[in-house]
């Protein structure tokens, strides 16, 4: 049973909003032939967005309208990177603005239960599919800027 797609964007947007989400995200890179996994939760307030790397290495990234505070817990080294360093890079927009139908750095498409998200303007990633099951999403897969696959399944907290 499709869900129409309108019905999809809300799914993802309200989902994104959820104050807590877990998530595994597994990359397959072809210059190595390894798949990489790492584990970690997404924390969400007002301000800000949290998003903690529990495996295999202790990260936060620290995510705000104006800048990126990484933090690498284990070693406690710490950086801060302005958002306009990063352009219109298109994951970060995505998740910490939402899916906009009306954003000019992307174009949205619907198929059966999946939204694909392409960039308009070369920005080192290639079209992000956000598959929905059970009327939740189920995951996003997407190829980074290195042309490393990226699956990431996600876990809403209720």
């Amino acid at each position: 049973m499709n869900i129409y797609s309108e019905d999809l964007t809300d799914i993802f947007n309200s989902s994104l909003n959820n104050p807590n989400i877990s998530f595994i995200q597994s990359s397959i890179n072809p210059y190595t032939n390894s798949i990489d996994k790492s584990e970690g939760r997404i924390i969400r307030n007002k301000d800000k967005t949290i998003v903690f790397v529990d495996t295999p290495f202790k990260e936060k990234y620290e995510l705000t309208k104006n800048e990126i505070i990484i933090t690498d817990i284990e070693l406690d080294q710490q950086s801060i990177i302005s958002r306009e360093d990063f352009g219109s890079n298109i994951m970060m927009n995505i998740f910490l603005n939402g899916l906009d139908m009306n954003n000019p750095n992307y174009i949205i498409n619907y198929v059966d239960n999946s939204i694909f998200v392409t960039p308009v303007i070369e920005s080192g990633y290639g079209a992000i599919e956000v598959k929905f099951k059970d009327n939740k999403i189920y995951y996003l897969k997407y190829n980074d800027n290195l042309d490393i696959e990226n699956l990431i399944f996600l876990k809403i907290e209720t």
